[in-house]
């Protein structure tokens, strides 16, 4: 695994550096994320690779998608005649300091209805202004009620991130106990966020832009 994630980690930079190399098709799979980056991922895979860098490192997205017929090779989905919708989504592990920066974007931010976004740490830490669950993926179908197939949920989400951050061990674990490698994902685990974060204007999303450009390295 080694050959995959890195046969040595010197600073939270290079943990970055091997998300992007997944995001490139230069390494197939991360401890989250068991298949190749999806073709739905095209249209906002520089925006990716730049939060990425910036030291946000994603582990799930999607672009906003407004009235794709359901037949679409990329978006589509249920049966034919239909029309399916999304809302941009992304879900990534971020330090407290950056978290209290978006935080501070969001909370400034002209629309305050705009983004919802929730945020858990190993220790069970919560930050968040989702109350109840949120829809991100929905179909409209001939002679069907609205389908709703995915939504980002509280609930859901407190048991994910517990998941979550166990399965940076998976990466950890490749390194011997006194190696750097060990001790700069321990910290990781150890004070970082889960976060996820939901763009409600599906029809004209800048999949997140404001939020994360004035982030840095």
């Amino acid at each position: 695994m080694k050959k995959i994630w890195g046969n040595s980690l010197q600073d939270k930079s290079e943990v970055g550096r091997v998300f992007v190399k997944f995001l490139t098709g230069k390494i197939k799979k991360l401890p989250w994320i068991g298949t190749p980056v999806s073709l739905e991922t095209g249209p906002i895979l520089d925006t990716l690779i730049d939060i990425n860098t910036k030291g946000c490192w994603t582990i799930n997205s999607q672009p906003n998608v407004n009235g794709v017929s359901s037949e679409n090779p990329n978006f589509g989905w249920g049966p034919s005649g239909g029309y399916v919708y999304q809302k941009a989504y992304i879900e990534f592990f971020a330090s407290p300091e950056d978290l209290d920066r978006i935080e501070t974007i969001l909370s400034n931010y002209e629309s305050p209805h705009r983004y919802n976004y929730q945020a858990m740490n190993r220790a069970g830490e919560s930050r968040s202004n989702i109350q109840r669950a949120v829809a991100v993926t929905w179909g409209i179908f001939p002679g069907q009620q609205i389908a709703q197939p995915t939504v980002v949920d509280p609930a859901s989400f407190k048991v994910w991130s517990e998941e979550a951050f166990s399965l940076w061990q998976t990466w950890q674990v490749i390194y011997d106990e006194e190696d750097t490698s060990r001790h700069i994902i321990d910290e990781i685990i150890n004070t970082y966020f889960l976060v996820t974060l939901v763009d409600n204007e599906f029809v004209s999303s800048d999949f997140f832009t404001p939020i994360f450009s004035s982030l840095g390295v």
